[in-house]
């Protein structure tokens, strides 16, 4: 970051705080009616957490990037769709998908920036296929109940957590964020309650307890990261700035994908 620039203002709490329940509450919803309307916010996701991430980093050949990330997601929901759930072909995707991201770079005629490309290749394709372990866990009987207590504890994670920092933002979590200690305290207890809560009738409430606190904490830890990498940013960055809107809503949400899937396959053993 140069040192005469001024820093990059942040996206304001109350409005990541309200897309956060918009989001959260779509995902919620549509885990409520079936598997593959759950499928289809999952899509969303994926395709708008690839657009933001390569907007905020400017990635180079960012249009061949996109291109695989999007066909490394189609890859991996179909993968769990015909696979009745099961995970166990993801890694696959992400390994042709690399061997994809290698061809495009070789086929390039301005070969600049290389590493970074096949970097930011890498991490498209890990939150594309990390997303579609939502689609995954929901699809098992077993993993119902536990997808929807966790998508619920992470939305509720996400607003409350986003409030308690627009009201009480000292001490911070970390120098240059705008996140604090209230907030996450904040986020994890709302998150282990509604979690209990949604879950009391089915399942136990030290398993609601803990997804939630996992999820709680799998969000917060998330929205911690984006916020110091926007730390870095200043206003001369107009492009990357517009663009931390979209990735603080669902690069969450996408990561949250392996959490819940581990989580059901420990819960269904």
């Amino acid at each position: 970051m140069t040192t005469d620039a001024p820093p990059a203002p942040r996206p304001g709490l109350a409005g990541q705080a309200l897309a956060s329940a918009l989001l959260g509450g779509a995902l919620v919803v549509l885990a409520f009616v079936d598997d593959n309307a759950l499928l289809g916010g999952v899509a969303l996701v994926q395709v708008l957490a690839v657009l933001g991430f390569l907007a905020v980093t400017e990635a180079p050949a960012a249009t061949g990037v996109f291109a695989i990330g999007i066909a490394a997601a189609v890859a991996a929901d179909v993968t769990v769709v015909v696979d009745d759930g099961r995970a166990r072909y993801l890694g696959a995707v992400v390994a042709l998908s690399l061997v994809l991201g290698i061809g495009h770079q070789l086929a390039r005629r301005d070969r600049s920036r290389v590493t970074e490309a096949l970097a930011d290749t890498l991490v498209c394709v890990t939150l594309v296929t990390a997303t579609a372990g939502l689609a995954a866990a929901v699809r098992s009987d077993a993993g119902v109940w536990p997808t929807r207590v966790a998508l619920v504890a992470a939305a509720t994670a996400l607003v409350a957590g986003r409030l308690g920092d627009l009201v009480l933002h000292k001490p911070a979590l970390a120098v240059g964020s705008s996140r604090a200690w209230p907030g996450l305290l904040l986020a994890l207890g709302t998150g282990v309650a509604a979690a209990v809560v949604v879950g009391q009738d089915h399942l136990p409430h030290d398993q609601s307890a803990l997804l939630g606190l996992t999820a709680a904490a799998a969000v917060a830890a998330t929205d911690l990261l984006i916020d110091l990498a926007a730390a870095e940013l200043t206003g001369l960055d107009v492009r990357r700035v517009a663009a931390l809107r979209p990735t603080s809503l669902f690069v969450p949400f996408a990561l949250l994908g392996p959490v819940v899937l581990t989580a059901v396959r420990l819960l269904d053993r």
